[in-house]
């Protein structure tokens, strides 16, 4: 038993054993080219590992052993097929933390979206409160004036519309001191009531404004509240998704590691089957995972001012953020395995792809105000997805992006102006070469961006 032990601990042992381990240990077995004859067909090839036994054999000898060197063979061809997994496994370990970090922000994110909900409900019920209130002060007030108003116009009408003629209220008066009186003593009560409209005019003048002001402010907070609800609805699916992402990671971690032990005994066609396959998947879950990481980073944008684009309002075009560039990837279906899922499709390209020299300036695409200017990057620091990257945020719901920017020259908060130069294309992040993707977005769904662009 202990023997049968042992030698299943070697054989293990072998099995495990890296590729690079065996590639280093088989090579030195052999003698090098010099130093041996070429031996003949059906020759011993271990009887050639040995001058001595070589001059000692018959030509004839033992065949040689078909299953002995068949470990390290396989180990070797099978090498390749287990680095490629070894490597999905390292990206998608940090795709995970990157996932991590996202979902625990999206989390506090909810929480402070609840508080927010709550603060904003507490004041629109304070601005009902209060406009109640002003509404009833103002109704009164305005009750007020018309009766000072009907009241004014009653005196006037029966001091200068009725009275009597000029010499029957001298008389009646007493002669000319008492008509001045008379007539001074209607004045005052005349310029009273004037007096008194016009204070009450005042007061119903302010109580309007203050009302109409307390009413455009219940609507603008009704407005943030429906937003803030909106807001709430979106985070939770968005959490979901980066769940669901969670879990569709661990199973292709899983399937790879059960893969590396099942390729100790593939065929080299087997393993590079199954390698093959595990890519395919785990690229789409990782790219899955950096357009959800991307939501969560555009979603804790906090600007509130959009500018107003006057030839977007105008004509709805948007301006080619590179002159002349070459569109080296349209918008739609791919068969890019590393492109994320979207509109039932397994891989779609959400913008389009504009082919340059490195370093060849990015223009905005229309005014607006930048959303987000940061790198995206996994757990380790490494730049994925869409690299250096810039979002600005339009009008009417738009937002235009431009990924894999060598450098950013704009910062979160700024207000850009239409063809105002806010990067330098760059190969960052999943990129194969020099160029920038575009991409547009509505209600935060991708459009084709070339609906949007001069000519089309």
């Amino acid at each position: 038993m202990a023997i049968l032990a042992v030698s299943l601990v070697g054989l293990v042992g072998l099995l495990l054993l890296p590729a690079g381990a065996l590639a280093d240990t088989v090579p030195r077995a052999w003698p090098a080219p010099a130093a041996a004859p070429s031996p003949s067909v059906g020759s011993d090839p271990t009887a050639a590992a040995s001058p001595t036994a070589a001059a000692s054999a018959p030509p004839v000898s033992t065949p040689a052993p078909a299953v002995a060197p068949a470990p390290a063979t396989q180990a070797l061809r099978n090498s390749h097929a287990q680095g490629e997994l070894i490597g999905d496994l390292t990206a998608s370990e940090a795709h995970a933390l990157l996932l991590e970090k996202s979902l625990n922000q999206s989390e506090l994110s909810l929480v402070a979206l609840g508080q927010q909900i709550l603060d904003s409900e507490k004041q629109v019920s304070q601005l009902e409160t209060r406009i109640a209130g002003v509404t009833a002060q103002h109704a009164q007030v305005s009750a007020q004036l018309q009766s000072n108003r009907t009241q004014l116009a009653a005196i006037v009408r029966r001091l200068y519309k009725h009275q009597d003629s000029f010499f029957v209220s001298l008389v009646r008066a007493g002669g000319f001191g008492g008509l001045l009186e008379t007539l001074g003593y209607s004045s005052v009560i005349v310029d009273r009531e004037r007096d008194l409209v016009r204070a009450v005019q005042a007061d119903d003048v302010a109580l309007a404004h203050a009302q109409a002001t307390l009413e455009r402010s219940r609507a603008s907070k009704k407005d943030v509240l429906s937003r803030l609800v909106l807001f709430q609805s979106t985070l939770a699916q968005q959490i979901a998704t980066e769940q669901s992402l969670q879990t569709q990671l661990q199973g292709t971690i899983d399937e790879a590691l059960a893969a590396l032990d099942a390729m100790q005994t593939d065929s080299p066609e087997m393993a590079a089957k199954r390698a093959k396959l595990l890519k395919m998947k785990t690229d789409s879950v990782l790219s899955q995972i950096e357009q959800a990481v991307f939501a969560q980073q555009n979603f804790q944008v906090t600007a509130q001012l959009i500018a107003q684009d006057p030839v977007l309002t105008a004509t709805g075009k948007l301006l080619m953020p590179i002159p002349h560039a070459t569109i080296s990837q349209g918008f739609g279906p791919t068969s890019f395995s590393f492109e994320a899922a979207y509109a039932g499709f397994p891989h779609f390209h959400t913008g389009i792809d504009l082919a340059v020299p490195l370093g060849t300036p990015v223009f905005a695409a229309a005014d607006g105000v930048v959303a987000l200017a940061r790198p995206m990057t996994d757990g380790a620091g490494n730049l994925v997805g869409y690299g250096n990257y810039i979002v600005v945020m339009h009008d009417t719901g738009l937002k235009t992006l431009y990924g894999h920017l060598l450098a950013i020259g704009v910062k979160e908060g700024d207000v850009v102006k239409r063809g105002q130069l806010i990067g330098l294309v760059g190969s960052t992040g999943n990129s194969t070469g020099p160029h920038t993707h575009f991409e547009v977005r509505i209600d935060n769904s991708p459009v084709d961006p070339m609906q949007m662009l001069p000519g089309q």
